[in-house]
């Protein structure tokens, strides 16, 4: 391997490296190795090298997931490619978190909508490393409740999630909502022991989902 590539590989595999590489990043990653620009001919051969050894993921083209690391990029971390505003949520933080049994593959995201402002490009996206799933809800849902109720802390996740309560939350607001084709979260598949119990009802008032999450709650009561 030339050392310009073997600089390169390295400093892609440091832990603080990005987690999805656009193509203009690998190029100044590139040019920083060899300490001068890098031949797009060149890049495009080591990107196609690169892939081929597993080592970058396409995800679409001009952007990779990072696999020279350890932990490798994920597919979640792309989100905010394809919706600067999406958060990851729903069955796939439940799913992740244990909550959920059955969690499908695809990356669930919820998207602001806001009134005034054209909406939002909604629905599945297909990848060339996976599948998203975009489901929009308005701001005052999304956003209710306080950061650190809401949201998980940045240095767990390389990319906006919601905690496991809000994650549940989403879902019931959107299986609830006229304007969604979610059904509401399957109260069997869900382990509520799991939650924090206390931030869910925070979250649950500020969302002015208490009643709401009551009622589905009562689903999960065996009758007499």
């Amino acid at each position: 391997m030339i050392a310009w590539q073997s600089r390169l590989a390295s400093a892609l595999a440091e832990p603080g490296a990005p987690p999805v590489l656009p193509r203009d990043l690998l190029r100044r990653f590139a040019r920083s190795a060899r300490g001068q620009a890098v031949p797009e001919s060149t890049l495009t051969w080591w990107i196609r090298n690169a892939a081929a050894t597993a080592q970058l993921q396409a995800v679409q083209r001009g952007l990779y997931l990072n696999r020279f690391r350890n932990p490798p990029g994920k597919l979640a971390d792309a989100i905010s490619f394809f919706h600067r505003d999406a958060v990851v949520s729903l069955s796939t933080v439940l799913g992740d978190a244990g909550v959920l049994n059955n969690p499908s593959r695809a990356v669930t995201a919820v998207v602001p909508i806001d009134i005034g402002f054209p909406a939002p490009k909604l629905g599945r996206h297909r990848s060339l490393a996976g599948t998203f799933h975009f489901h929009g809800m308005p701001r005052r849902i999304l956003e209710a409740g306080t950061l650190a109720d809401r949201l998980e802390p940045p240095e767990r996740f390389e990319h906006p999630r919601a905690t496991p309560e809000k994650a549940l939350l989403d879902w019931l607001y959107l299986g609830r909502s006229s304007r969604s084709r979610r059904t509401l979260p399957p109260p069997d598949d869900i382990d509520m022991e799991l939650l924090d119990q206390r931030r869910l009802r925070r979250l649950a008032r500020a969302a002015r989902l208490t009643d709401a999450l009551a009622e589905w709650r009562g689903a999960q009561i065996p009758a007499p």
